[in-house]
């Protein structure tokens, strides 16, 4: 099994920080998904947290939220932002109270066992918690249509899942889905029409003016899903 920590502990991307503002919208959206958190079951962990851009956006919410992440400079940038974000991964000395929710957003097709890692995430679960995965959907129209070209496809990416077999992965961690969507993404112009030079000829490479680089577009193509499992027996339900 190939070990790709060691990668992910050295990780650093200009990039994603850049991106911030946008990607906090997104994670809004996502969190607005949720039921609102109470005093009693406010608890969140987000696994992956990057620069703890989630974190930072579920304490605006009420949570009391803390996340973990294996690069060492994506920890050094949460915590520049004054966010609890540990540096490590799943299972986590400091990580072991239940959590009324556990977040996996972009994680899941990064990891060599994602089966092993949703089940350590449940495992933190109260037991009414809820966990919430995003990840591509590799049977998605955008997918079939773009075959290997698909942008998800990348050496980044060494898993891939789909409607069902996401949900057989939650079953085998003893999880039930009970939610589903489509979520949108949120990128600068400039940021989005770099990542489609990859896919034009040079020829057809533009440049966006400067006053609309920073201008926010949601993208909504359908190629990824949000799936939220809980342990409790609940009927499904697809929104």
């Amino acid at each position: 099994m190939v070990d790709v920590l060691k990668f992910y502990e050295d990780l650093e991307d200009p990039a994603y920080e850049m991106t911030r503002p946008q990607r906090a919208r997104q994670k809004r959206v996502l969190l607005n998904k949720l039921p609102r958190p109470t005093a009693g079951a406010n608890r969140l962990l987000d696994v992956g947290a990057g620069t703890g851009i989630l974190v930072e956006e579920a304490i605006a919410c009420g949570y009391d939220a803390v996340g973990v992440e294996p690069s060492r400079r994506f920890c050094a940038r949460a915590k520049h932002h004054g966010l609890p974000v540990v540096q490590g991964v799943l299972p986590h000395p400091d990580l072991t109270d239940p959590y009324d929710v556990v977040t996996l957003v972009d994680v899941v097709e990064h990891v060599p066992d994602p089966l092993d890692l949703i089940t350590q995430a449940a495992q933190l679960l109260a037991d009414d918690g809820v966990l919430v995965v995003v990840t591509p959907d590799r049977l998605s129209l955008l997918a079939r249509i773009m075959g290997d070209q698909w942008w998800h496809y990348r050496v980044a990416h060494i898993g891939y899942f789909d409607p069902e077999t996401l949900r057989f992965a939650l079953a085998k961690a003893g999880l039930q889905q009970t939610q589903f969507h489509r979520p949108t993404w949120y990128f600068p112009l400039g940021y989005l029409v770099e990542r489609v030079h990859r896919y034009l000829p040079r020829w057809a490479h533009f440049k966006v003016p400067a006053r609309l680089s920073d201008l926010v577009i949601p993208v909504h193509l359908r190629d990824s899903m949000m799936v939220c499992a809980t342990k409790a027996q609940t009927r499904s339900t697809a929104l």
